[in-house]
């Protein structure tokens, strides 16, 4: 997978059609991995555990208004237009496109309105919380601290892509190119998906990638290992995102199955560290 900043000085159009190559070999490979189940068990998470969601939950009211109104303004303006404009083509199937337009629209107003406001700080309280949840507090404790003293000495924290950051600058530029894409019934959608879920995917450990230190190449390797999964969780969460009025809430809930994976992850390796300690012990 090529570096962010060599994609950056190519063109649009080379870079979308490099990821849709890759896209494609990864799909089998996505679905495969199952890791699109996560924002799902995020869901059933949050619903037996409903502390860590309400721990928030002047964000989530938040999230809930903006995202109705969002979503309320859009139909009234934009959904009769495009459901008759779609109706000439697909037929029947116009009102359920323009349905699912209105939807990828209304993430894309969300991502300027609730990103930088409100949403990025509870997302990573969330994260956290369900690491703690998870048995994770030494994760937890020493991350923020590495956090801190990086914080500290540089003055300035290091960037991290955030779920919502992939619809920034160049990244809206293909999300909007690449939203046509739903007019096509059926497997347009899913190569909407596909393509920004492998974009968007590894966004959603961000929070982990910053508490375990990792350096930028570090997270290139990381995510580059992990990236068919990484693509299965971003469409996934993506498609959550896009339901009508309440898709803001499943940021939550997503946030939440992303910490529950990295604690799996994590969970296996200190199994491993373990293993390989008492072997070398033997």
């Amino acid at each position: 997978m090529a570096s962010e900043s060599t994609l950056r000085e190519r063109p649009l159009m080379v870079q979308l059609r490099e990821e849709a190559n890759e896209a494609a070999d990864q799909a089998t490979q996505a679905l495969a991995s199952l890791s699109w189940l996560w924002p799902i068990r995020g869901i059933i998470f949050s619903a037996t555990h409903p502390q860590i969601i309400l721990s928030v939950k002047e964000a989530v009211l938040k999230s809930l208004i903006t995202s109705s109104i969002a979503f309320i303004l859009l139909a009234v303006f934009t959904f009769i237009p495009q459901a008759a404009f779609l109706s000439l083509f697909t037929g029947f199937l116009g009102p359920f496109l323009a349905i699912i337009l209105v939807g990828a629209e209304c993430l894309v107003l969300l991502t300027f309105f609730t990103r930088a406001l409100f949403l990025e700080p509870a997302l990573d309280h969330i994260f956290d919380a369900t690491l703690h949840a998870r048995g994770q507090n030494e994760l937890v404790q020493k991350g923020k601290v590495k956090i801190f003293a990086t914080k500290s000495k540089s003055g300035v924290q290091e960037a991290f892509i955030r779920p919502f950051q992939s619809l920034s600058r160049d990244g809206l530029i293909k999300y909007l190119v690449t939203l046509p894409l739903n007019l096509i019934p059926g497997l347009g959608t899913v190569a909407f998906l596909i393509l920004n879920g492998q974009r968007g995917g590894p966004g959603w450990h961000s929070r982990y990638h910053q508490l375990k230190g990792l350096t930028k190449q570090q997270r290139i390797q990381f995510i580059r290992e992990r990236q068919p999964e990484y693509t299965a969780f971003g469409m996934a969460a993506l498609l959550l995102n896009t339901i009508p009025l309440v898709g803001l809430i499943f940021t939550f809930t997503s946030t939440v199955g992303a910490a529950m994976w990295a604690a799996d992850i994590e969970a296996r390796a200190n199994l491993i560290e373990g293993n390989q300690s008492r072997a070398k012990h033997e």
